[in-house]
């Protein structure tokens, strides 16, 4: 029987012009790892650093591989590795401990050369690691590192790692010798190989200062990305020189900041946040001047409220002309009594808007969001992503309202709309009907259900009848138009 299913495959191969090869010999051969090591390391660096480690027990020729990746990310959430919610639980020395362990074990391990891609620290580090963190530092920009980042968390019960009031006090300031004889200017590529390929740099929960960031911005030539999350110590920010290369900045619970300045840059993205909408009209900036930055066309705002929101646009009125891309978190927990609450300054070039809205109650009208869109008269996607509390409950008789009008401002260019986070509330379902009645050039809805609510329980169950509604809505919509539900 093997010899004549032998004989047939030679003749397929034979019709079709192949010559046969005898590779019975062969069968059950690991042809994987008979790959070269410029085709395998790659290939692990894609994986997440865990899994990378674990390839090792394929065979003993993939044993060491992961030793050569060009990522190492140490975010546990990412690699997948047990354990208690340091970030809500103060007492987390034994958790920290661990993973300061983890850490200084793989890179005792790693063998890589000096084109290190990726380097990632995430957890809630204590005030007793400074030593480890500087290692890690001085060992990442080492390597030639292209993305850096330090992510130290943020404690309910603490502050941002005061350890690290200053960064610059860890490795390149203890170069210098001190703090005043730091000159942002003075270039030191000379002494230090890993500013020259870095793009990419962020810094969340450290106390940061203003000149550690001028540090990087004037010795870093190649720096598009920088993130700032959570420092306390960030007062006036500067980015000025169209010699500066970033592309993108984004500043986010610095409750601290007075002023902003952007200035002849080739920044493309802007995103600032305050990251709560309870927090008082004094921690705004005092000042946000950006000007002569032809290619900033995207901003991201963490507005909090509608009132915040408005306020932020203008102050970007310098640029708002060449706005393209808009997104504004929003915390919408009691409904507005007027339609024109919802008005933001006309944005004629605005193509893209996302609203990420936190709502705190199933029947806060959402047509205000609709009323919105009147001032963007050429946007052409619009975004809603609904984001409810664990427990939404409806309003008390005295305090509910009466619900804003219908909207009825034609839109003609709108062409696609995704709402994230529907459910089978009477108010998700009047939105979208006054969407489609107002666009009259849709093409298309994507109606996804799976987010935007916490899974288990009654929401569950709002998840599967948000579902079911939202494909009762395909028969009322025309037929022209694709209606997608995820």
């Amino acid at each position: 029987m093997a010899l004549i299913q032998k004989k047939q495959k030679t003749a397929r191969r034979s019709c079709r012009g192949e010559k046969y090869i005898d590779d019975d010999d062969d069968y059950g051969k690991d042809r994987l790892s008979e790959l070269p090591d410029e085709i395998l390391i790659p290939i692990l660096s894609l994986l997440t650093l865990r899994e990378a480690v674990s390839s090792g027990i394929l065979s003993q020729r993939w044993r060491n591989l992961w030793t050569y990746i060009s990522t190492l990310n140490f975010d546990p959430v990412a690699n997948k590795i047990e354990t208690k919610s340091c970030f809500f639980n103060p007492s987390t020395a034994k958790s920290r401990r661990k993973y300061v362990n983890w850490v200084n074990n793989v890179l005792a391990q790693y063998k890589g050369g000096h084109n290190l891609e990726e380097f990632g620290v995430c957890f809630d580090l204590a005030r007793t690691s400074p030593s480890h963190v500087n290692n890690w530092f001085e060992y990442a920009m080492s390597k030639n590192i292209k993305h850096l980042e330090f992510n130290f968390l943020k404690s309910p019960l603490g502050n941002p790692y005061s350890d690290l009031t200053n960064l610059s006090r860890l490795y390149f300031f203890r170069i210098l010798g001190s703090r005043k004889s730091c000159d942002p200017a003075m270039n030191l590529n000379s002494m230090f190989v890993g500013f020259q390929s870095l793009k990419s740099l962020s810094l969340k929960f450290i106390n940061v200062s203003c000149e550690a960031i001028e540090y990087f911005l004037y010795n870093c030539p190649l720096l598009e990305r920088l993130s700032v999350h959570g420092s306390s110590r960030l007062y006036n920010l500067r980015i000025i020189g169209p010699s500066i290369m970033l592309r993108h900045l984004e500043i986010v619970r610095c409750f601290n900041i007075q002023t902003i300045e952007i200035c002849d840059t080739n920044l493309v993205s802007f995103t600032y946040s305050r990251d709560s909408g309870l927090r008082s009209t004094m921690e705004w900036p005092n000042r946000i001047l950006i000007k002569n930055s032809p290619l900033l066309v995207e901003v991201l705002i963490g507005a909090g409220t509608l009132t915040f929101a408005q306020h932020m646009i203008l102050k970007l009125s310098c640029f708002i002309h060449q706005l393209q891309i808009l997104e504004l978190t929003l915390y919408h927990h009691q409904p507005e009594r007027k339609m024109s609450s919802y008005m933001l300054p006309i944005l004629r070039n605005l193509k893209q808007l996302k609203l990420i809205v936190f709502l705190g109650g199933i029947e806060h009208c959402l047509l205000g969001f609709v009323a919105m869109l009147k001032n963007f008269p050429y946007l052409e996607t619009f975004v809603l992503q609904l984001e409810r509390r664990n427990e939404v409950t409806p309003l008390a008789k005295g305090s509910r309202k009466k619900p804003l009008p219908s909207i009825r401002y034609p839109h003609e260019f709108l062409k696609v709309v995704k709402m994230i986070g529907f459910n089978d509330f009477s108010v998700d379902c009047d939105f979208l009907m006054q969407i489609i009645e107002n666009a009259i050039a849709l093409e298309k809805i994507i109606i996804d259900t799976s987010e935007g609510h916490q899974m288990g329980g009654n929401w569950l169950k709002r998840a599967v009848a948000g579902r079911t509604r939202a494909e009762q809505l395909k028969s009322l919509v025309p037929p022209n138009l694709e209606f997608i539900v995820l």
